[in-house]
């Protein structure tokens, strides 16, 4: 599985605007998107855990069902 890199850096560049990081990694043939907060997080930013799986699916070319999302807590 490899994500467009393209698509991966305009997301990180999004996230990051609103103090957000995320990190990919493949594990057993799934990808494990985490999502974390910076001290200058924007908490009403984020959008609801759903959303983000479509925003990944479409900015990486990865399927919904084979994606992990982690969210801050």
């Amino acid at each position: 599985m490899t994500p467009n890199e393209a698509g991966v850096a305009g997301l990180r560049q999004a996230l990051e605007s609103d103090g957000y990081r995320l990190d990919l990694e493949e594990r057993a043939g799934r990808l494990v998107a985490s999502i974390s907060a910076t001290p200058d997080a924007c908490e009403d930013c984020l959008v609801p855990k759903p959303v983000m799986l479509v925003m990944i699916e479409q900015a990486l070319g990865v399927p919904q069902h084979l994606i992990d999302l982690h969210y801050p807590p």
